[in-house]
């Protein structure tokens, strides 16, 4: 890849599966990602788009309306969330845009969107501010850009109750030493959850400043606090794999163990269900690093168009 522009480049990763029927949502992203290329002309964006459960890679660029710049892949198959990121994040390594060490990379799901004016400020934060390596916000339906933004220095906890994967935005210099996701963890697996938890987190660890908006600035459905339960278990995990790194990384960890028992005293979680997710931490408590070859490549169908 190589930047032709002046300004530093923004990278943002997206994957949707072409069944889900969240193709308005889909365009919608796509349109907010591309208002922000009208209004900064200067800025050489890469929006990566990993297509799921899609075999006609041209075919499906028409029927979502794609810009032709945009740089779409697509794969025949399902598969977990955290590895279709993790190609995209290894092609980018791979081959990095010119500027990559200072771009601003960002990982929008498929359903989320940027109101007007929040990718603009999200630029003009990193572009004046050359040490700052992680930003992030709060993500919601009611998503705008506020009248006036205040930010803060965010602790530990702060980055692991409100960085989610739609709003982590770090430098390239920071994926480069995180390499990616953890493909053990997240949607598809059979931790189910913690993959954006265990990211954030090694991108705590990796950055030289971060710094927290706590408004709800990138769309998003709400939260449904009726899944706490159901990701309880890989976000145990994710804490478990970072009890060594800080005091305040063992304090985030005892504070789920405490959560979960309040969730079994609720019965939103059975005791049997907090049990597993122990094990679940016990048998994977070692992290474990990314790979850097797509497990799917020998037997998947993969073509690209850029």
């Amino acid at each position: 890849m190589s930047g032709q522009k002046s300004g530093m480049p923004v990278i943002l990763i997206t994957t949707a599966d072409m069944q889900s029927g969240r193709d308005a949502a889909l365009r919608r992203l796509v349109d907010s990602v591309e208002r922000f290329r009208a209004s900064r002309p200067d800025v050489p964006l890469v929006h990566l788009m990993l297509l799921q459960r899609c075999s006609d890679v041209a075919a499906a660029r028409e029927q979502l309306g794609f810009p032709a710049r945009m740089t779409v892949s697509a794969v025949d198959r399902q598969v977990p969330l955290s590895i279709a990121r993790n190609v995209m994040i290894n092609s980018l390594l791979s081959d990095p845009p010119d500027g990559f060490e200072e771009a601003v990379v960002a990982f929008p799901d498929d359903d989320a969107w940027y109101p007007d004016g929040v990718l603009e400020y999200i630029y003009r934060r990193f572009e004046t501010d050359e040490e700052l390596d992680f930003w992030f916000c709060r993500y919601g339906s009611a998503a705008a850009l506020p009248a006036q933004v205040t930010e803060r220095v965010p602790s530990l906890q702060q980055t692991i109750a409100r960085a989610s994967s739609n709003t982590i935005v770090i430098r390239g210099r920071v994926l480069r030493a995180c390499a990616g996701f953890d493909e053990n963890l997240g949607l598809g697996t059979p931790a189910r959850s913690g993959e954006d938890t265990d990211f954030g987190m090694r991108s705590f660890f990796a950055a030289g400043k971060v710094s927290m908006a706590p408004h709800i600035m990138v769309g998003h459905r709400d939260f449904d606090p009726g899944i706490r339960a159901k990701y309880y278990a890989g976000t145990l995990i994710a804490l478990g794999r970072h009890l060594a790194a800080s005091w305040e990384a063992k304090r985030a960890f005892a504070r789920k163990i405490v959560v979960g028992l309040a969730l079994v005293a609720k019965r939103d979680l059975s005791p049997a269900g907090l049990a597993e997710a122990w094990q679940g931490f016990r048998t994977n408590r070692r992290a474990v690093n990314p790979s850097r070859q797509w497990p799917g490549a020998a037997t998947g169908q993969a073509t690209k168009k850029v």
